[in-house]
């Protein structure tokens, strides 16, 4: 279902090694096309949209894992420092801005191929965040279904969040049930989502031997207690949404049980004129573009060869 996009690639950032992969039309192509996920999910959620596109011809895509997810879970500074007691290693939405940053520098797209970005859920957060502070420059922006306005998280999350530890300490057969639990709530139909959409978006975070599955549910805890309000805060203290120069599109599944309606539209208003589509997508979930992906996909062709 995900196809072959082998994140092949490996560039260090904030002690972590992040695995990415560039696919498609070298120059001259029409746009260079940069996903970015969010959480709990990995790059995979993106690799059919990768795929289409790439069938299409002209695109250059980009595809990577955020740090502390997917495949990106391996933390490489010597002798870490505790980002609080529990864990090694930085997953904050600071922390994700200045590596998405660094690997659009990596790959040469911070100034002068400047792509269209795709993010789902907080990786709005952390696209707006790599734009407005470490001015990095887009063609266009494509939200779906994003969280960059407070506050952050449902009953889960904030449970989590302030409970972390008790979440380490489940055995890893009631955990792997909860992630379970997590990846299906965020479809519109969950009795009716795939199996193996499932599996492909619990592998992360789940194992048989005893224990990666361990470091793995280390590693999904982490995510969530590191979430941490000042990142978005910050932006929106200082009213720095209006000052997005790129056009942008937001797509929000209907059925969104994550993010409330009233969430997206007060940051279409804060992004102001930026703004320039607004699709409500019916019979999709937060995971809109595996509840609707033929629509998704019409919607983002469409966006793609406006901008």
């Amino acid at each position: 279902m995900t196809s072959d996009l082998e994140l092949s690639q490996t560039f260090s950032s904030n002690g972590w090694a992040i695995r990415y992969g560039v696919f498609g039309a070298e120059k001259p192509h029409d746009q260079t096309v940069v996903f970015v996920h969010g959480t709990p999910w990995s790059s995979a959620v993106f690799k059919p949209l990768a795929k289409a596109l790439l069938g299409r011809g002209g695109y250059r895509i980009v595809l990577y894992d955020l740090a502390g997810y997917g495949q990106s879970q391996d933390f490489t500074q010597d002798n870490p420092a505790k980002y609080g007691e529990l864990f090694a290693g930085d997953t904050s939405v600071r922390m994700q801005a200045s590596v998405l940053a660094a690997l659009l520098k990596h790959i040469r797209l911070d100034q002068d191929d400047s792509p269209a970005l795709i993010a789902h859920d907080i990786a709005g957060a952390i696209a707006l965040r790599t734009s407005l502070l470490h001015g990095c420059k887009y063609r266009s922006l494509l939200l779906l279904d994003i969280n960059a306005v407070l506050p952050w998280g449902d009953g889960f999350y904030k449970l989590a969040r302030s409970e972390a530890k008790t979440f380490l300490q489940l055995p890893s057969s009631v955990f792997e049930a909860v992630v379970r639990a997590v990846i299906r709530s965020a479809s519109h139909a969950p009795k009716e989502f795939s199996h193996a959409w499932e599996d492909i978006l619990a592998e992360p975070w789940v194992d048989v031997d005893s224990s990666v599955a361990c470091a793995k549910q280390n590693s999904f805890v982490r995510q969530i207690a590191q979430a941490n309000d000042a990142d978005v805060a910050e932006m929106l203290d200082q009213n720095l949404y209006e000052n997005i120069r790129c056009p942008i599109k937001i797509m929000w599944g209907e059925q969104d049980q994550w993010i409330p309606r009233e969430k997206v539209e007060r940051l279409a208003g804060l992004l102001k004129d930026s703004v320039k589509e607004f699709v409500v997508v019916p019979d999709a979930g937060h995971l809109v573009m595996t509840d609707q992906p033929e629509r998704v996909a019409i919607e983002i062709f469409d966006w793609l060869m406006k901008t």
